[in-house]
This record gives C-alpha cells, sequence and structure tokens, in this order.
C-alpha cells in the first residue's frame, strides 16, 4: 500500500498553517501549500466529548438530491453515491455504519443504520457527530496496545469511532509512517493493520475538513473598507470573499502599499480576511464536484473549492454558477437539521453541477449509474444461482423429479439474465467492452461460461452442464463479491493509458477472456467426472461418463481455440503499443502456458495417450493454470501487465491451486484406469 502523505513526519495533531506565497504575488495566500496535510492537520475537537445530543439521519429528499451529485474521483465523473458507498465500503469494510443510540419520540434511544450517502453527507455537514460512528475495523487487540490504547475485554475484530482512536492518534501515526517505509510483503499483520487503520483515520479526516470553509463565518467587524466591499455586511461567508477575491486583492496591495498608515492598517484587515479564508478552505483539496465551465478536451480537471478560491485570488474570471455552488453548499452546512433548508440547498447545488457536467458531455451514464448501484443486479444474480444450486442438488437426489429440474433451469436462466443486464448496463455506463478490468472479467467469465453450459445442456439434456451453469455462476459471482470487498475501490475505474482503446479490449481481451470462461468450465466438467467416479455416483452407467467425456472435450476445442487467437491478438496490439509482438513478459508467458497445456491435451487425446480418465484430470488441472495466467501472474508486480496487481488475492489463489490439484490427485489414485498409460 503506498501512502505518499504517511511518508511525512505526521507527528502532531493541528491545524495547518495558510502559506503566504503565490507564484506572481509574494504577498497573496496559497491554499494549496497544506494540500499534502498530513492526517492531524484536520480540525477536531480534544477527546473525552460526549455525542451531539442532534437528530441524525437524513430525509428521503435530501437524501435523493446529494445521491446525484456529480463528482470526480478517480479519474472519472461519478455519482456521489458511487463515490459514498465505496469511501465507506474502504473505511468500514461495509456499506453501512452504526450510530450511538439516538432518541426518538417512540421509545428508548436505539442506534440507525446510515447508508453510505447519509454517512457521508453526516461527515462534511455534521462532522462532531460523525466522531462518535462505530467506523474503523480493528482486526485484533494487538492493534489497540500497539498504539497506546486500553485494551480491556477487546482482544477480537472490534470497530472504533474516531473519537476513541483520537487520544492515540500520534501513536497511530508515528508506527504508521514507520512500517509504511517496509515492503508491503514483508510487514507482519500488526504492522499492516496499522498502517491500514493510519490510512483509513487519513481518509476519514480529509472526507470530514471538506467542507469546513461551508461551516465558517468571516467577520468584517468595523473596517469601513471592507464593509464597503461587502455592502455594509459586519459577518460575510466563503463565496463572498471568492466573489470579491479580485477587488479584495487589488484593494489590499493598494492600502498596504500607501504612505498613510491608517489605509496600511486597513490594508491589513484585509489581508487578515484573505488569510482566514484561505486557512478555512485550503483542507478542501480532495473532493473534486465543481466541472469548470471550459470543454473537457480543454480542462479536464475538475475543481475543487480551493481551486476556485485560488483562481479567484490570482484575478481570474469566477463563475456565477461556481459562487451559487458555493452558497448553496454553505446552506445546508448551516442549517444541517433542517431537511428542508438542505433539500433545497442541494437541490440547487445538484442542479448548477449536473448542468455544467451535461454542458461538457459528462453527464452521459450518471444517472444509468445510480440506477445500477440502486437495483444491485448481482445480489439478486448471486441468490438465483444459490437457489439453482439448491434445485440442481434437488433432482440429482430425485431424478425423477421433474420440478426440481424446471426450477433449476427457471433461476439459473433468470439469474444469467440479470448477469447480462449487468454486464450491458456497465458497458453503456463506461462506453467500454465489457472486459477492462479484472473485476469486469469475472462477470465476463461467468456470464459467457455459464451461458455456454446452458447451451450444452438445451441440446443434450443430461442434467450436468445444467449443474455446472449454476455452480459456476454462483461460484463466480461469489469471487466477485469478494474481490469488491478485499480490493474496496470503485469497480468502473479510469483506464491505464495501455488498456485505454476499445478495439483491443473487444478483441484481444474479450476472446482471452472467453477462452479463460471455456476453460474454467472444461476444468469444473473435469471435477465432476473424477468426484462422480471417485464417489461412485452412476457406476453402472458408463454412458453418463463418457457423455461427460466429450462434453468436456468439446469445451476444450472451443477454449483452445479461443486461447490461440486470442494469444496471437494480444502480440499484435503489443507490437503496436510497445513495438514488439512478443517480449516474454510473465502475462504473456501466462497465455502461453494456457495454449500449450490446452494443445497438449488435445494432441494427447489423438494420439491415445489421455482417454477419459487422463483428459478429466488434465481439464482439472487445466483451471490452475488459467488462474495463473488470469491472477497469478498479477501478484509477480513486475511486467508490463504489473497494472492488474491486486494485493490480498495469494491466499485464494492458493486455496484453489489446492483444490484443484487436490481433485487431480484423486482422480489419479483413486480412480481405477489401466497402469500402462493415463486412462
Amino acid at each position: 500500500m503506498k501512502l505518499p502523505v504517511l511518508a511525512l513526519p505526521l507527528l502532531l495533531v493541528a491545524l495547518a498553517v495558510p502559506a503566504a506565497a503565490q507564484a506572481g504575488d509574494p504577498t497573496a495566500p496559497d491554499p494549496h501549500a497544506g494540500h499534502n496535510h498530513g492526517p492531524g492537520e484536520h480540525d477536531h475537537a480534544p477527546a473525552q466529548r460526549t455525542a451531539p445530543d442532534g437528530p441524525r439521519g437524513w430525509s428521503d429528499a435530501v437524501v435523493e438530491q446529494i445521491e446525484q451529485l456529480p463528482v470526480q474521483d478517480g479519474g472519472r465523473v461519478k455519482p456521489f453515491h458511487t463515490y459514498a458507498g465505496f469511501t465507506l465500503l474502504r473505511l468500514h469494510g461495509s456499506r453501512s455504519v452504526t450510530t450511538p443510540p439516538v432518541a426518538n419520540p417512540d421509545g428508548d434511544p436505539e442506534p440507525l443504520r446510515l447508508t453510505p450517502v447519509e454517512w457521508a453527507l453526516d461527515v462534511l455537514l455534521r462532522p462532531d457527530a460523525s466522531s462518535f460512528d462505530e467506523l474503523f475495523l480493528v482486526q485484533n487487540g494487538e492493534v489497540l496496545e500497539a498504539i497506546g490504547l486500553p485494551l480491556g475485554a477487546e482482544r477480537g475484530r472490534t470497530r472504533h469511532a474516531f473519537e476513541e482512536l483520537m487520544p492515540a492518534v500520534n501513536q497511530l501515526f508515528q508506527l504508521a509512517h514507520e512500517y509504511s517505509r517496509i515492503e508491503e510483503k514483508d510487514r507482519n499483520p500488526v504492522q499492516q493493520q496499522i498502517v491500514t487503520l493510519a490510512s483509513n483515520v487519513d481518509s476519514y479526516l480529509r472526507l470530514q475538513s471538506q467542507m469546513r470553509w461551508a461551516r465558517k463565518i468571516f467577520p468584517v467587524g468595523d473596517s469601513e473598507v471592507l464593509r464597503d466591499v461587502f455592502g455594509g455586511r459586519t459577518h460575510v461567508r466563503f463565496h463572498d470573499v471568492v466573489q470579491n477575491a479580485s477587488r479584495l486583492q487589488v484593494l489590499r496591495q493598494q492600502l498596504e502599499g500607501s504612505d498613510d498608515p491608517m489605509q496600511v492598517a486597513q490594508g491589513g484587515r484585509v489581508r487578515a480576511l484573505i488569510d482566514e479564508a484561505s486557512h478555512a478552505v485550503q483542507t478542501a483539496d480532495d473532493l473534486a464536484w465543481i466541472p469548470p465551465v471550459a470543454s473537457a478536451d480543454a480542462e479536464p480537471e475538475w475543481l475543487t473549492p480551493v481551486d476556485v478560491y485560488v483562481r479567484a485570488m490570482q484575478g481570474r474570471p469566477v463563475e456565477s454558477v461556481h459562487v451559487e455552488a458555493l452558497a448553496d453548499w454553505e446552506d445546508a452546512a448551516a442549517e444541517p437539521d433542517d431537511p428542508v433548508v438542505v433539500a433545497h440547498a442541494l437541490a440547487g447545488v445538484v442542479t448548477g453541477v449536473k448542468s455544467l457536467a451535461d454542458a461538457r458531455g459528462e453527464g452521459d451514464g450518471l444517472d444509468l449509474e445510480l440506477t445500477y448501484y440502486k437495483l444491485d443486479l448481482l445480489t439478486w444474480s448471486l441468490s438465483l444461482f444459490v437457489l439453482g444450486f439448491l434445485a440442481c442438488a434437488g433432482f440429482w437426489m430425485r431424478p425423477k423429479s421433474r420440478l426440481f429440474y424446471r426450477a433449476a433451469w427457471s433461476m439459473s436462466g433468470a439469474a444469467y439474465v440479470l448477469l447480462t443486464a449487468v454486464i450491458v448496463m456497465r458497458c453503456i455506463i463506461r462506453g467500454r467492452p465489457p472486459v477492462s478490468t479484472l473485476y469486469e472479467t469475472v462477470l465476463f467469465v461467468a456470464a459467457t461460461g455459464g451461458l455456454s453450459a446452458l447451451f450444452i445442456e438445451a441440446i443434450n439434456k443430461k442434467r450436468i452442464a445444467l449443474s455446472a451453469a449454476s455452480i459456476l455462476g454462483m461460484v463466480m459471482l461469489f469471487i466477485a463479491n469478494g474481490y469488491e470487498m478485499l480490493d474496496k475501490r470503485d469497480t468502473m475505474p479510469s483506464l491505464v493509458a495501455v488498456l485505454d482503446t476499445n478495439f483491443w479490449l473487444a478483441t484481444h481481451v474479450t476472446t482471452i477472456t472467453m477462452g479463460y470462461a471455456a476453460g474454467m468450465l472444461a476444468a469444473l466438467l473435469g471435477s465432476i467426472w473424477i468426484l462422480g467416479r471417485v464417489l461412485r455416483w452412476k457406476k453402472d452407467e458408463p454412458a453418463f461418463y463418457k457423455g461427460l467425456s466429450r462434453m468436456t472435450y468439446g469445451v476444450i476445442c472451443f477454449a483452445a481455440t479461443l486461447s490461440i487467437v486470442g494469444t496471437i491478438l494480444g502480440g499484435i496490439w503489443a507490437n503496436d503499443s510497445w513495438g514488439r509482438f512478443w517480449g516474454w513478459d510473465p502475462k504473456e508467458n501466462g497465455a502461453l502456458m494456457i495454449v500449450i497445456w490446452q494443445v497438449a491435451m488435445l494432441h494427447g487425446r489423438m494420439a491415445g495417450l489421455l482417454r477419459d480418465k487422463g483428459f478429466a484430470v488434465a481439464s482439472a488441472v487445466g483451471g490452475t493454470v488459467i488462474a495463473f495466467s488470469w491472477w497469478g501472474v498479477n501478484l509477480l508486480g513486475v511486467g508490463l501487465h504489473s497494472y492488474g496487481f491486486t494485493s490480498g488475492i495469494h491466499s485464494a489463489l492458493w486455496t484453489y491451486y489446492a483444490v484443484q490439484w487436490s481433485v487431480a490427485g484423486l482422480g489419479m489414485l483413486a480412480v481405477p484406469g489401466l497402469k500402462s498409460r493415463v486412462v
């Protein structure tokens, strides 16, 4: 895990001091001077506080408004709903968080379960209250002991509020700074958990400080000069300073350059206001929710409040729509417990931002993405796969029952319809083929492999392929869910430059992934053959196993064809991107291993060296060859394909290897066959 923030000496928990240097004007404030602030450089109160008594939760109207807000995160524009969901997942390990008991008129105080959007709004607009939510996961008590917190009875997996961890923040970041210098693979579990916890606390504090400027009121006092600028008001807000930034800068320079001490003093008052505004906004540099007025090609990066402030102080034109959006956020921050005020204010923010995003051509797909995550079709699909698997178990226990067979068809068919809808929606949202990330290849392998199995079942009606379809879909969606929980990042990220080509994604990657799907289906069918023979299931029906062998052979032929074509296309892409067809890169070697293994299987079968038993064993082992090329080479972290590295899959991958090799070993040792050849 890279921790550019924690690589600094993060030893003090204090507010950052605004700098006063900026290019072109050495006396102008620079809010970006603190943009590398450490986790401690955020506003929070001392420890030993009590949870605020105010209301928690948000009205439906407020949630419906803010979840639509477009934000730019990770290089792409997405709804706030998506941003909040993955942020909470990364910090909390789940998509809901529990509040302390909250008073209600119907009975005793009870805790609330906040959705990601509700939680994120709390952090932005009710930071004091959010500090008491049980947010941070601590895997074992040794972490608490290491950072100097009393352990008590908490020796296992526990969750803690920031308020509980705050007394140990100094020690936490000291240790994280020390351990971040150690390679991740060399850290022990406690060291890794401390680094992760520190990173999560830092992310939380950064989010908590994003609206500090919106909660700030700036006193003008009795300064006649400032009152003249702000229409006689004695207190102003941040958007007022931004709107009048150019005038304030000119006024400050004129007054401070005067020979009149009274005017110099007035210039000092102007400078103090500018510095205070700079201090208030300097931490609001993470959440980019302000689209520039320029086109996306001319200015692809969205703006944060810091960026808007800097532009204003540089004398660049201030867009009225930006000022209005800042003012709307300030209205929401001023009355966070008034649902009518907050809903109206956020409606203004969302309307303005969406209109700018649409004008830049970046609003397409946002509503569909919001619908995609709200429908949660993958969960429904996984549920149907589980029911389909149970129905398959039913018809194997009661072979004459047509009810279970029809139920399995219905459940599995409906699950694949939903899975296909998921893939199509993701393609529309991203404008990409369905295989641009490792996560998406899991979905694509599940869909193509499972639909192929259903097609085979429709032809031979042996119930084997239908069972394989339900098992493959269920296992792959469990893997997809586990990968998302492990990675805890947006599953629709911006692509690295080498992958940013729809042509090669649609040809090479799609073809090679379909080869993965066919190979994994063959591995499953081969495993079924072996386990059936070991368990002496249908021992008096040799035709059953002959049919299963033919099925496996046909799928391997399909897999080998796709693997060969996909590998050749990959070489053409490599020549187009890197100037060479083949470079013995680990990913290229993995693809070659699949081709060699599958071609060797086909030649072995043609030569009579591999018969039913041998082909089933080779198919089962072939699944591990595919898994190595698909996932394993990414663990090496080397080569031109290292963009696919995913931390934390090592154990899962080796578990799969162990299972498949055990099945293959059972086939070799426990299934009867001629000793002179593998049959």
